[in-house]
């Protein structure tokens, strides 16, 4: 089986370039793309999932510690490049990591996923939204992505960047900033630093939880416009009369005239619930 190429032989082996249109920045250093690995503590049952393998970087150092790898890539060279080079147990899925049912895979695996990747810039933030929407069956993610869309995943509130995701992760994961890549150890460097992340999901739903899906559309409203106060950004959310709305701040014990990045995960949580339709 043919060993895995660093980015600077495979380019020059093969007279070809990385492509734009897929964000290609390749991970040169072996010892950090071995850090990252181990910072998702795989076991050999687990079922693990890489997102944008590329060249194999992550992947040569998770193959040797899973039992069996699934790989989503979009780049047809790379599947191809990648398919001489894993164990015939591995998994490869030529596909968008967005449209990925992670659900289902679980499903079929009868077990949660550990979910890894050095994440495109450009599919970071959604691809985040769409493991929350499968996150029961996500056990824990590390990937690498952008510094300022990490900062942003992992803000607290009452901070520039707390927002959408920054609540959403706090009621259904646990984000933890584990270290910072530099520019020079990708080819070609990106114009930005990088960070690493472990993202532990949590088991099942929180008690009273009204759906991701109410819950992302309420905090979404509420983001839209963050310097309004929460009455003003959230009314006729839900078609909610401005009575029932009151009623809502007042059972979730919430002061209609603060603003969103003040609330808590928690406090957005309660909200939702104070605002679900009963029988809902």
């Amino acid at each position: 089986m043919p060993n895995f190429l660093t980015p600077a032989q495979y380019f020059k082996q093969y007279g070809s370039r990385p492509l734009k249109r897929f964000g290609q920045h390749f991970l040169s250093q072996p010892a950090t793309a071995q850090k990252i690995v181990q910072s998702a503590e795989i076991l050999a049952c687990d079922a693990v999932v890489e997102i944008g393998p590329g060249l194999g970087a992550l992947t040569q150092f998770i193959i040797e510690q899973a039992e069996k790898t699934h790989l989503i890539e979009l780049d047809r060279v790379m599947v191809e490049y990648l398919s001489e080079r894993v164990p015939a147990q591995t998994a490869i899925y030529r596909q968008d990591a967005l449209a990925f049912d992670f659900k289902d895979l679980s499903l079929s695996l009868g077990k949660r996923l550990v979910v890894l990747g050095n994440l495109p810039y450009n599919i970071s933030s959604p691809l985040v939204f769409t493991l929350l929407e499968a996150f029961p069956a996500i056990d824990r993610a590390v990937f690498m992505v952008q510094k300022e869309v990490g900062i942003r995943l992992a803000a607290p509130p009452g901070s520039k960047d707390y927002g959408v995701l920054s609540v959403l992760l706090g009621i259904y994961a646990e984000v933890s900033k584990l270290f910072s890549v530099g520019p020079s150890q990708f080819h070609p460097p990106p114009k930005v630093d990088s960070l690493v992340l472990r993202i532990d999901f949590s088991p099942a739903p929180p008690d009273g939880d009204p759906g991701f899906d109410f819950v992302r559309k309420l905090v979404s409203k509420a983001f839209q416009q963050r310097r309004k106060t929460l009455a003003n950004s959230l009314a006729g959310v839900f078609g909610l009369s401005p009575e029932k709305l009151k009623r809502g701040f007042e059972q979730a014990q919430i002061d209609p005239k603060r603003r969103p990045e003040t609330l808590s995960p928690l406090e957005f949580l309660a909200l939702a619930r104070s605002f679900l339709p009963p029988g809902a």
